[in-house]
């Protein structure tokens, strides 16, 4: 059973999703953080949460991040790389599943959505602010 999951996940990668639309999600709160890290490299990311991962934690349902990756520009956020985003499509973890999140990619605000694979998907379930925790409920 796992393991069809796990090959059902694998054959979605990279496959266009249509999941609802932020809007403008830079009016959320925004956390900031830049320097090393995996399958980022030297990067300055921009994380926005809405509402409900900023109230009531990132394991209720309809709780957002969005995921800025930019180059680092000596301290300074420079040229996007990509947007990730990440939403809670079921409340609670499941350690069995990708934690209830949807994980999608865009080159640009409001683009195109496709699908990001299983491993990132479980990777970020642990780390969902690009590999380190912050108090983002200030």
């Amino acid at each position: 059973m796992r393991r069809a999951l796990l090959l059902a996940a694998l054959a979605a990668c990279g496959t266009d999703v249509s999941p609802p639309e932020l809007g403008d999600y830079t009016t959320w709160h925004r956390i900031e953080t830049m320097g090393e890290v995996p399958g980022h490299g030297d990067s300055y990311r921009i994380i926005f949460v809405n509402d409900i991962a900023r109230a009531r934690g990132t394991t209720e349902k309809d709780a957002v991040l969005v995921k800025e990756v930019r180059d680092n520009d000596g301290g300074k956020p420079g040229a996007l790389r990509v947007i990730e985003i990440m939403r809670k499509i079921r409340a609670g973890t499941d350690p069995g599943d990708d934690g209830g999140w949807l994980f999608s990619a865009t080159a640009s605000p409001g683009g195109d959505e496709v699908s990001q694979d299983f491993c990132w998907g479980r990777c970020h379930v642990a780390a969902p602010f690009a590999g380190a925790w912050f108090d983002y409920t200030k």
